[in-house]
């Protein structure tokens, strides 16, 4: 391996490993059980802060999302929901966006944002993880940008774990 490229190599790897288990979450569910929530709420996003929202589907979602989010070198350039035709915010509700993720599509769309992920983390040089982007406002450098998109995906995909658990299906194994 050349040490110009070890961090960035060990990165992919790291995020490679994180990508497996998600699909076996994906794949694992039963489909049941693929946009259930913890409670229904049928009023839309825009009132339903501060409530315990929590679909299956959408966290599934969230994760793929937030790392194509993270992707990017500015923070302008993200669509939010665009994956699934975009969310109306004030009229939707969570239950409906849930509805509206399938996993087909979803297992295609971690496809597509590890390609992008891995193409885009492969064109730095070790310094360049060092050097900052768009979302320096919030991140001192890539590195710590994709650091965080890490922490960020593996929270998430243990809640998906921990929902195997309380699901009664095949669980998920460390990768």
């Amino acid at each position: 391996m050349n040490d110009e490229k070890r961090i960035v190599e060990n990165l992919v790897k790291q995020f490679e490993s994180s990508w497996l288990m998600l699909r076996q979450c994906i794949v694992n569910v039963p489909d049941e059980k693929w946009d259930d929530g913890v409670k229904k709420i049928d009023k839309p996003w825009s009132e339903s802060k501060g409530e315990n929202i929590w679909y299956y589907s959408d966290r599934v979602y969230h994760i793929i999302q937030t790392v194509e989010y993270y992707t990017n070198d500015d923070p302008k350039t993200m669509k939010w929901g665009g994956r699934i035709g975009g969310i109306e915010w004030r009229k939707e509700s969570p239950e409906v966006t849930a509805s509206r993720i399938k996993k087909d599509d979803m297992l295609e769309y971690i496809e597509e944002t590890e390609k992008k992920l891995r193409n885009k983390l492969m064109s730095f040089s070790a310094n360049d993880l060092f050097e900052v982007d768009g979302f320096s406002e919030w991140q001192e450098s890539r590195l710590a940008k994709f650091l965080y998109t890490m922490r960020h995906s593996m929270w998430h995909i243990g809640e998906l774990s921990r929902a195997h658990r309380e699901y009664d299906c095949k669980r998920i194994s460390w990768q």
